[in-house]
Parts: structure tokens; C-alpha cells; sequence
């Protein structure tokens, strides 16, 4: 929504400020939308498979970003000087369809398997309600478990 929003605003809003050059407005909408996402991914949707390396972590997703937004420029690029074709809704359909499309798929798979790859949490709730191995809840073999998480 920031993505899309901010390059019509740009490209073709009542200022126009970048009207035009509809590849430096898809890049700064989709700059300011990468910022966005990687606080939302980051203490929202991916919070308990995070890394303590939060310096490594957001260089991942910003490479990520960048391939998504390098699939999203090479259509829009290609729309514009391939297929001449420069309308509002071309450009729209090229980088909000063809190109937004593409790019998320790429950066689902990067982000799952390359940039959120920490174990999830467990709080130690977790083994509380666990038996042990002779099945009596609470014992010392299930209060001493180490717990084990399997990767998505």
C-alpha cells in the first residue's frame, strides 16, 4: 500500500514531482515501503524467529528489497521502452501486477529461508504442560528437556 500510493503520488499526483521518470518514483516509493517492511517483518510477522545480529539481519532484507526492486524496475523498464507503452495504468500494471508480483514471490523465499532463519522461541511455559518419559506430568526428565524446534 505505501509502495503503490506513494509512486502514483509521485508520478502522477496534483504535484508531479516526479512525473515522468516513473523508475526514480517506483525506487523511492518502494525505498520508503523496504523500511517499512522490515519493522513490520521484524517485530510482527517473523518476531520469534528474529537473529541477535540485527546489523546482519537487516543487510539480508535490504538485499532481498533489492531484488525485488530490481524485478520490479526491469518491468517497468521494459513496459516503457520495449513495448512503448507509458500510461498510468501500463505503468501500474507493470510494476504493481507483473513486477510487485514477481518480486514478492522472490522475497517470500528469501526472507523464509535466508533472512529469518532463527529458532523460534519457547518460553519456558512451553514445557509445562509436558510429560515425562514414565507419562506423569510435570517430572524432572520434562523440566530438564531441552526444547526442540523444527524449521517451516
Amino acid at each position: 500500500m505505501i509502495d503503490v500510493g506513494l509512486f502514483n503520488l509521485l508520478q502522477h499526483g496534483p504535484t508531479g514531482v516526479l512525473s515522468g521518470h516513473p523508475n526514480s518514483a517506483q525506487l523511492l516509493a518502494s525505498s520508503t515501503a523496504t523500511v517499512f517492511s522490515w519493522i513490520a517483518n521484524r517485530y510482527w510477522t517473523y518476531r520469534g524467529r528474529t537473529r541477535k545480529n540485527v546489523a546482519r539481519e537487516a543487510t539480508l532484507f535490504v538485499l532481498a528489497n533489492l531484488g525485488g526492486i530490481a524485478i520490479t524496475q526491469f518491468c517497468l523498464l521494459f513496459t516503457h521502452h520495449v513495448l512503448g507503452l507509458t500510461s498510468p495504468l501500463a505503468d501500474n500494471v507493470a510494476a504493481y501486477v507483473v513486477g510487485f508480483g514477481l518480486g514478492t514471490a522472490f522475497r517470500f523465499v528469501f526472507y523464509h529461508y535466508i533472512v529469518f532463519t532463527g529458532h523460534k522461541d519457547h518460553s519456558p511455559d512451553d514445557d509445562a504442560d509436558s510429560t515425562d518419559t514414565q507419562g506423569q506430568a510435570g517430572g524432572e526428565a520434562a523440566s530438564s528437556a531441552v526444547p526442540v524446534s523444527a524449521r517451516s
